[in-house]
């Protein structure tokens, strides 16, 4: 009963969270759990003006403290973290891989994209006001020339494209919408935003949509959030708090935070929430790339390693680092994450131990000429506007007052698979990209190329008889039954003359090549046209390969579609590279598959030699062995290699594949 009561006083306090003053009273005490301050370090001050409305006093003396414990608390964390990034997923990093920081120099965190990208915002910032619009944002960060990858990357070629936020970061035209990009790049908006965890939620709601939707922008907001808070926050539990306060209710992001505190309340141990979260959403991630391998970049599972940090670190700083860093996955993103916000609420000058060698003004950012005082310096001045603007100055402090937060507008990527077509011409022959995941499985694939074509798998290339622009569609179809259409515009100058049928040979030259894995990321050659080149160089870029980042096992195939049929007899096999993670077909899984009637059918043959039956680099021999498949003459209009990818990460690999017949 006591147990009840205390559960139902609690729902209540976190109904009724302000922005400051709101904490729930279940952390302990910042005296018991941190090494480097008491109470008496978090510098701001309540006063009570009335009845109703209580405040608290921040100086901008601890403004500016607290601005440059962020920047360095988030140097800090990326540093601890860089050498185990990705290295560790879906597993908690054991603590003897734990990097020694002392061994460490925290000037590398100059070179992480966790922080130069944020500087390119605020150096618009300095440009045109700390308040300029989404709009001028997005398109200073057009103007960007540093790699990228992910939902920046896609966002940032969009804007380039002259699609705008929010279209920018929609999953409609950005595959990777819920990633972890606006989370880590999202600091530098709680700081600015100082104290009113509201319009810095808001804020962050609006310039997130440049390169995330969703979940994805949330993991933005529940940073800049927790920021804001900690200038004025008199707990870390009250910073968790107005965190997940700006999270609208039945979201996703919001139930997995909701999950973590309920573990933490319950008693579990940090290693046990781990556990539990990694079993409920461990392997939920829409981004293409990592969908199906143990990396996890989804903004909702790392924020939920944030939130971990924060909540069984119990206020103490390396502590609380380290337990977001042992997590896993995106392992410098989220430690520097949990530094920064602790870096704000306890200030620079309290823990100036942990930032021992810093160079404060003479290394700029990778990218900027900016240094980490200039930085510091911007941030605080923006801050200082911000909070004058809002009515909160009182010579040299401000009062905030404690208002209630306000969780951002309600927003979710809609139950529908990913999927992405890429087409690019290159002298009459159109190349064809169709990648596709749902957890339930792709079904179905069609592609309308346009101009009265039209498959039914997967083709990596295409000939338009007669030039002009084509509109091509792609619908895939998941396991559930929901079906996506992506559509994309190719234009070609050159129209295809059909080669002349020359008789009984090798007919890959009349077919068109299918593959269900037409974006490969491995090191082999990304041209699939070199399957069919006549060449055996035995070289890495002499071979295509498959591997996609994919953990799961599953089938792929390679293979030829033509235009009508013919009578084939033999299949000639030259496989590419093996590698000690796949680049095989495994386990005796291999077949040879014709169309018949607008069905693949599997074909009795007899492989000469035969081929390998295993699931082993060393089951495999040599590299560019060739395998001679015959069978009785079939009538087909495709034939293809299928099986089950080898290997940890499930690909194969093909240097040449010829297939005899004639009409």
């Amino acid at each position: 009963m006591k147990k009840l009561i205390t559960s139902i006083l609690l729902a209540a306090m976190l109904i009724s969270l302000v922005a400051c003053g709101g904490n729930t009273g279940t952390e302990s005490s910042d005296s018991d759990s941190h090494t480097e301050s008491d109470d008496s370090s978090v510098s701001s001050s309540e006063s009570s003006a009335s009845e109703e409305v209580k405040y608290r006093v921040l100086t901008k003396a601890d403004l500016t403290d607290k601005i440059r414990g962020s920047w360095a608390g988030q140097m800090y964390g990326v540093t601890w973290g860089a050498p185990t990034e990705f290295h560790y997923c879906g597993q908690i990093v054991p603590e003897d891989a734990v990097p020694d920081m002392s061994k460490l120099d925290i000037n590398h965190g100059f070179n992480e994209d966790d922080l130069y990208v944020e500087l390119t915002y605020v150096e618009e910032m300095r440009k045109s006001g700390y308040n300029c619009s989404v709009e001028q944002l997005a398109k200073a960060f057009a103007e960007s020339t540093y790699p990228l990858d992910h939902a920046n990357k896609y966002g940032r070629d969009n804007v380039k494209a002259g699609i705008m936020p929010p279209l920018s970061g929609s999953p409609e035209y950005n595959i990777h919408a819920d990633d972890i990009d606006w989370q880590i790049n999202a600091d530098f908006v709680g700081v600015i935003y100082a104290g009113d965890a509201s319009a810095a939620a808001q804020r962050s709601f609006d310039i997130g949509h440049i390169t995330n939707y969703g979940d994805g922008v949330y993991g933005g907001v529940f940073v800049s959030a927790m920021h804001s808070a900690a200038f004025t926050a008199t707990s870390v539990r009250e910073i968790i708090d107005a965190g997940i306060a700006s999270i609208p209710e039945n979201t996703t992001f919001r139930k997995v935070m909701d999950d973590v505190v309920d573990y933490y309340e319950r008693g579990e141990s940090w290693e046990q929430c781990w556990q539990l979260i990694q079993n409920d959403y461990g392997n939920a991630d829409r981004c293409l790339w990592y969908a199906t391998s143990p990396a996890n970049i989804d903004a909702k599972l790392n924020s939920a390693y944030v939130l971990m940090g924060l909540l069984y670190g119990e206020g103490d700083f390396e502590k609380s680092t380290l337990i977001s860093l042992r997590c896993g996955q995106d392992s410098d993103c989220n430690p520097s994450t949990v530094a920064g916000i602790l870096g704000n609420y306890y200030g620079f000058n309290a823990l100036k131990k942990y930032f021992s060698g810093l160079d404060m003004t003479g290394t700029p950012f990778a990218t900027t000429s900016m240094s980490f005082a200039a930085a510091v310096s911007l941030c605080d001045r923006f801050a200082n506007e911000f909070l004058t603007d809002s009515g909160y100055a009182d010579g040299d402090a401000y009062s905030l007052p404690c208002t209630p937060i306000k969780a951002v507008p309600y927003e979710q990527w809609e139950a529908m698979p990913s999927a992405e077509l890429i087409l690019s011409e290159n002298n009459g022959t159109v190349t064809v990209s169709l990648s596709a995941y749902d957890a339930s499985g792709i079904v179905a694939t069609r592609l309308d190329m346009g101009d009265g074509s039209v498959f039914d798998d997967a083709i990596s290339m295409y000939r338009y008889k007669e030039p002009g622009t084509y509109t091509v569609s792609a619908t895939v179809t998941s396991g559930e039954g929901i079906s996506r259409t992506l559509t994309a515009k190719v234009t070609t100058t050159k129209g295809y003359e059909p080669p002349e049928y020359k008789g009984y040979g090798n007919l890959a030259y009349l077919g068109i090549i299918t593959c269900n894995v037409g974006q490969p990321k491995g090191s082999g050659s990304k041209d699939i046209e070199i399957i069919r080149d006549g060449k055996i160089t035995r070289t890495n870029l002499g071979q295509y390969d498959t591997f996609f980042y994919r953990g799961d096992p599953h089938e792929e195939y390679i293979g030829y579609i033509f235009s009508e049929a013919y009578s084939f007899d033999k299949v000639v096999f030259t496989e590419g590279m093996q590698f000690d993670n796949g680049g095989w077909f495994e386990n005796g899984t291999l077949r040879i598959e014709a169309l018949i009637d607008g069905s693949w059918k599997k074909l009795d043959v007899v492989s000469e030699p035969e081929y390998p039956n295993g699931n082993k680099q060393s089951d495999f021999g040599a590299n560019f062995e060739t395998y001679t498949f015959t069978f009785e003459p079939v009538k087909a209009s495709g034939i293809r290699l299928i099986g089950s990818a080898g290997g940890s990460m499930h690909f194969i690999s093909v240097a040449e594949l010829e297939v005899y017949g004639s009409r």
